[in-house]
């Protein structure tokens, strides 16, 4: 049998998430890959009645994982629009063009989202440091954000 040392455990309160404001949506940063070698990333995303949340896109390299903890989260791809309700999940592999939204116009929505690898945290510490600085990105500078973390707008071809 391996030896091994000690693995600890990681308790990630609400309380010490740190909190990101991108657009319309407040995102709680439970993990951020840094206690789990990068292999994945854990955030709360809140999403206010009526609001959308990103443009549509696909990942070229990542997984990702939604759990709706509260209201309703309306899933948009090219082949239909899917409501997805609390304690429902839906599986984006990489390449699956979507977007996601509030399905509501009077409640907030929350979704508990995944990603792998745990970088992708980044992408959006970086959306929300520019609106931090009071910058409105161009669609340009937005699609040269989500490059950087291999995320493309429905248009761009699948391989380089």
């Amino acid at each position: 049998m391996p030896v091994r040392g000690p693995v600890p455990v990681n308790l990630a309160t609400r309380q010490a998430a740190e909190v990101l404001k991108v657009g319309p949506m407040t995102i709680r940063v439970y993990e951020d890959g840094s206690r789990t070698d990068d292999r994945i990333s854990a955030i709360l995303v809140e999403i206010l009645p009526g609001a959308s949340g990103p443009p549509m896109h696909w990942h070229r390299f990542h997984d990702e994982l939604f759990f709706v903890v509260k209201g309703t989260c309306r899933f948009v791809t090219p082949e239909a629009e899917v409501d997805a309700s609390a304690g429902d999940v839906m599986t984006v592999p990489p390449g699956a063009i979507h977007t996601f939204k509030n399905a509501s116009q009077t409640e907030p929505c929350e979704i508990y989202m995944t990603a792998t690898p745990g970088h992708y945290v980044d992408y959006f510490r970086m959306l929300a440091k520019a609106g931090e600085e009071g910058k409105m990105l161009s669609k340009d500078e937005i699609e040269h954000l989500m490059a950087l973390f291999g995320t493309f707008p429905p248009d761009v071809e699948s391989e380089p």
